[in-house]
């Protein structure tokens, strides 16, 4: 029996035990029956998450700021790091690259606003350009004056921040 998307990534996750993975876990959706969705949204990066995608052309893996799941807008605006066609054994090469991905370092940057509040901009690094991901408006009393880091699913150090996943 061959394994869907949301077993595959299930086992990963079991295998891997990523620290820093919303502790509600993965949600599971799609657009029908040709099209399974995995989000892994980071446990206090808001709805900074890894996206696993499958349809009828190819599987992919997106990092995006997913906050509603009424339409898939969110998604849409992902960055997609791994296109996996087909052919030959890709659940193999999706395992790979998901594995890749919960260790993908996800660097914090502080920053003032457009009306001088202070945002925290998420960024990855992808096909050798610095990709922007998010930028999260965390609460005052969480921020310090030093607000660099960086982060990543698998673990490692969390934010002085957080600001649970609140995916709708």
């Amino acid at each position: 029996m061959e394994m869907n998307l949301a077993e595959l990534v299930g086992s990963v996750l079991e295998e891997r035990r990523p620290e820093n993975l919303d502790p509600a876990g993965p949600i599971v959706t799609g657009e029908g029956p040709e099209v399974e969705i995995v989000i892994l949204p980071h446990r206090d990066l808001d709805g900074v998450s890894l996206v696993a995608w499958t349809d009828d052309r190819a599987a992919r893996l997106e990092w995006a700021y997913v906050g509603d799941l009424s339409t898939h807008d969110d998604l849409d605006l992902g960055v997609v790091v791994e296109r996996i066609p087909y052919d030959g054994d890709w659940r193999d090469r999706m395992r790979d690259a998901l594995v890749a991905e919960l260790d993908r370092p996800i660097r914090l940057r502080r920053r003032r606003g457009f009306f001088g509040g202070q945002l925290v901009e998420c960024w990855i690094m992808a096909a050798g350009k610095e990709r922007r991901i998010a930028a999260l408006r965390p609460p005052k009393n969480q921020l310090e004056a030093e607000t660099e880091m960086t982060t990543s699913l698998s673990g490692g150090p969390r934010p002085r921040f957080s600001l649970t996943p609140a995916i709708r």
